[in-house]
């Protein structure tokens, strides 16, 4: 991998305060993503120069500990980061993205050994090299305990590794797979592992995807078949994937939950000039914006209060309700576009990358069907401890 030459100071993100990061974040994007968006829609990819360039600004390291090559800050910084980028119809580089800061690193800073985050948590940072994380699969959906079919064997020397994964962002371009696979049948939630698998790994195959949306997003089909893997290359301890899981999938989901909101607003603002101040069509704007302000308050306050105990589910409603107003507010305004909606500029994704896009909201970091039973359970077990809710839980 080589190693990048640095970027001017200019676009370096600036942690010095929140209105600084906010501000270096809207010059990193208009200068290495806004000119690009319109011909990576139209090549169904992004270039490793992408990742180069957002790893040498810091992006992939908001979140991780300063002495681990990072800038230590918090969620909130995430979000405001991927905002940013949503100013622009960019669903797809946002999630392409949002896989190494929400994901990736996180696990890699918090779960992997000295060894691990030498070998692959520094060069990701760094923007040299990139990674995906394989969970979804072909017979299965969002529920991961019963779906998961990859097996890990344990042998003597290590894991030989065999299943296919699918819809996997970032694969086409990943250096290292983070893979789910089942190491101990039949025991459920406690039977899965997480695994650091090289991409140029004997018996590793990568096919690229053809998605109806998020274009700009390389997505693909990993198929392992008898892969031999070290012992070390366990994240975490064998069995506990899903703890692991559990501790980011909050964090995740706000991100989603942001950037479906964000994509809703682009299309509402789009719209408002279109349509001119007045008549039916601007009252009807006004009232879907009242309800993406109340829905991103709602995002907002769940982000400042990350890391309690109504993490899962606050961070469940807060993905399902934006996804599926996000969805309802792009309808909407294209409907009150007009024909315009369907027409993608040449120079400029539009409403059409728009419609495409947003459907995804709804079906990845968990379904919202998957989503809104789990936050559905919480919910009941919480009126049953107490009575009530578990935000009026009494003291």
């Amino acid at each position: 991998m080589k190693r990048a030459t640095p970027l001017r100071a200019a676009t370096m993100l600036d942690p010095s305060s929140p209105a600084a990061f906010r501000e270096s974040a809207r010059v990193l994007v208009d200068a290495e993503i806004t000119p690009y968006l319109a011909r990576w829609g139209r090549q169904a990819t992004v270039t490793r120069s992408l990742f180069e360039a957002m790893g040498r600004a810091g992006v992939f390291g908001i979140g991780v500990p300063v002495d681990q090559g990072g800038l230590g800050l918090d969620l909130a910084h995430g979000i405001a980061f991927g905002r940013a980028v949503m100013r622009e119809p960019a669903a797809g580089v946002c999630t392409s993205l949002s896989v190494l800061t929400h994901l990736v690193a996180p696990l890699l800073a918090g779960h992997g050994t000295p060894g691990q985050r030498d070998r692959w948590l520094r060069p990701i940072l760094a923007g040299e090299a990139v990674a995906s994380v394989a969970l979804t699969e072909p017979g299965g959906g969002s529920d991961l305990v019963r779906s998961v079919a990859a097996t890990a064997r344990s042998e003597p020397d290590g894991w030989v590794l065999r299943g296919e994964k699918t819809f996997i962002t970032n694969a086409p371009l990943a250096d290292v797979l983070i893979v789910l696979a089942r190491t101990t049948p039949g025991a459920s939630a406690l039977g899965l592992t997480l695994f650091l698998v090289p991409a140029d790994l004997p018996g590793v195959v990568v096919t690229p995807l053809t998605t109806a949306g998020l274009h700009a997003s390389p997505t693909g089909r990993v198929s392992l078949e008898d892969c031999r893997l070290p012992r070390e290359a366990v994240l975490g301890r064998p069995g506990l994937a899903l703890a692991l899981l559990a501790g980011i999938l909050p964090q995740e989901r706000l991100a989603i939950a942001a950037g479906a909101l964000a994509c809703a607003r682009w299309a509402l603002e789009r719209t408002a000039r279109l349509v001119g101040p007045t008549g039916q069509a601007m009252a009807e704007l006004a009232w879907w914006d009242a309800e993406l302000e109340a829905a991103e308050t709602f995002v907002d306050v769940t982000v400042e209060q990350i890391g309690g105990a109504d993490d899962q589910l606050d961070a469940a409603l807060a993905k399902t309700a934006s996804a599926r107003l996000a969805q309802r507010v792009v309808q909407e305004c294209a409907r009150l576009s007009g024909p315009d909606a369907f027409r993608d500029d040449e120079s400029a994704p539009g409403m059409l990358t728009v419609l495409r896009d947003v459907r995804v909201f709804s079906v990845y970091g968990g379904s919202c069907e998957t989503v809104r039973d789990m936050a559905a359970t919480e919910i009941l077990r919480g009126a049953r401890t107490t009575g009530q809710g578990p935000h009026h839980a009494q003291e």
